[in-house]
């Protein structure tokens, strides 16, 4: 690549060769990714930062990563600044310095590193709103969130997701609020700049409160202002797409592929890759495949030819015939997804039937699993070149993303699903089951749709409107 997408920076030489050593050790299919570069020794915060800021000048299409030890500046708030542009993260590890790390604990740090990049986030009172990454408003408060490689923000949106929330902390929620999802099945409920409580949402049986702070019980929340967290992150949105799209032209030139692929599933990830790739290569040489198992929600049909219209493209439609299937089968398991593997064939045979060399752009994002955690952005699969895009990005990013690009968010999300697939889905946790379960029960499909558009709607453009 001619600009790399990953850029970690390191205080000296030693710390290069040691951080080196682990890429080659630990990451070898992000080597043409990513470039070390050093601060030259520099002791002083306040000049590291001015470098820094010129590295970022200098490669505003690429993710800087910067790692030092503990003891190689005994002030970094002059470097923790630079964690206000979108494309900057500061870790400073507890060892001393980086090139005392073993190379394994040393990997563990650059995740953590690459994780900060997702986690930034500031409440701004002054606005209500949230803005992604470290704000320079005087009122505004960072959102303290540990960079652990498989943390991950969103927000609720809807009063029906929030209902389920409320119901599980017995308290009432506003319509819009932060979510910090952990591992162990482990949620932090955050609304401005306060965690109100902590739930756990297990796979198997009913969510419950693990902790509910008292002052929710007497005071007021405040609520948040969608609209304006789109407004105010929008330039930080902007500077992810940049650097986004800039990784899908160069994989573009290098590949010269015939027809660029999107494989989009109606959820906001593969909705938020297919904008990209409208954006970045046109309508005429991007097709977004559907794979339509039979057993898909309603709802879900609904809003992917709903935005189909909205985006005006033609979407090719493969049948996965699951539905079928599942006459002469049990139903899938986590030990045994069947049905997984029918989606897989069903999508290589569409991207056989539309495309010789495609290109395939998918919405892979690091926090999903410790497997997409190492992989590169890049990649060949199943012989085909495939792109991700999203690597780096939060949920909150993406939901934002697409809401900036006056697309709705899929209103499964709107009524308490976190992921989307078809109602047999073994990944589906037991309340999420229950919403499915409801959801099939209802008659009038068109009007529920309608119903959760007016009200996404509603709060997005909530301030404007008023």
């Amino acid at each position: 690549m001619s600009k790399p997408y990953l850029i970690i920076v390191v205080r000296a030489k030693k710390d290069k060769d040691s951080i080196t050593h682990v890429l080659e050790n630990y990451y070898p299919s992000w080597r043409d990714l990513t470039q070390v570069v050093t601060l030259g020794g520099e002791r002083s915060a306040e000049k590291a930062a001015e470098k820094i800021r010129d590295l970022a000048r200098l490669y505003p299409t690429s993710y800087i990563a910067v790692l030092v030890g503990r003891e190689d500046y005994h002030e970094v708030a002059s470097l923790r600044e630079t964690e206000q542009l979108a494309n900057v993260s500061i870790h400073v590890l507890r060892t001393s310095k980086l090139r005392n790390m073993r190379p394994l604990e040393a990997a563990v740090n650059l995740e953590k590193a690459k994780a900060r990049l997702r986690l930034k986030l500031s409440w701004i009172r002054s606005t209500k709103c949230y803005e992604l990454g470290y704000s320079a408003y005087r009122s505004s408060t960072r959102i303290e969130i540990p960079p652990h490689p498989l943390y991950d923000v969103y927000f609720v949106v809807g009063k029906k997701h929030a209902d389920l929330y409320s119901r599980c902390i017995k308290a009432r929620l506003p319509p819009v609020f932060l979510v910090i999802k952990r591992v162990h099945d482990e949620h932090d409920i955050v609304v401005g700049s306060r965690r109100v409580a902590e739930i756990v949402i297990p796979e198997n049986s009913e969510p419950y409160a693990r902790y509910v702070s008292p002052a929710i019980y007497r005071e007021s929340l405040e609520r948040m202002d969608l609209g304006s967290t789109v407004d105010v992150s929008a330039g930080k949105i902007k500077h992810h797409e940049r650097i986004a799209e800039n990784l899908l032209r160069q994989v573009y030139h290098a590949v010269d592929p015939d027809r660029v692929i999107v494989p989009w599933s109606g959820g906001k990830d593969s909705t938020a890759a297919l904008i990209l790739a409208l954006k970045v290569f046109g309508k005429d040489k991007v097709t977004p495949i559907f794979v339509d198992t039979g057993l898909d929600l309603p709802l879900n049909l609904h809003y992917v030819h709903y935005v189909s219209e909205i985006l005006r493209i033609s979407l090719e439609v493969e049948h996965a015939g699951i539905d079928r299937e599942l006459e002469r089968r049990e139903l899938p398991t986590h030990e045994n997804r069947w049905c997984t593997k029918l989606k897989i064939r069903a999508l290589y045979r569409a991207i056989r039937r539309v495309a010789k060399r495609p290109l395939v752009v998918v919405g892979d994002r690091d926090n999903e699993s410790l497997l997409r955690l190492k992989r590169a952005p890049i990649r060949t699969h199943e012989g085909y070149h495939q792109v991700a895009p999203l690597k780096f990005w939060s949920s909150a990013l993406v939901q934002l993303y697409v809401l900036m690009n006056k697309i709705p968010l899929n209103p499964l999300y709107q009524i308490g699903f976190y992921r989307l697939g078809c109602y047999i889905c073994p990944a589906y946790r037991v309340w999420e089951l229950d919403i499915a379960e409801s959801i099939l029960r209802e008659e009038n499909y068109d009007e529920l749709f309608r119903d959760l558009l007016r009200e996404q709607s509603y709060l997005i453009y909530q301030a404007s409107q008023s």
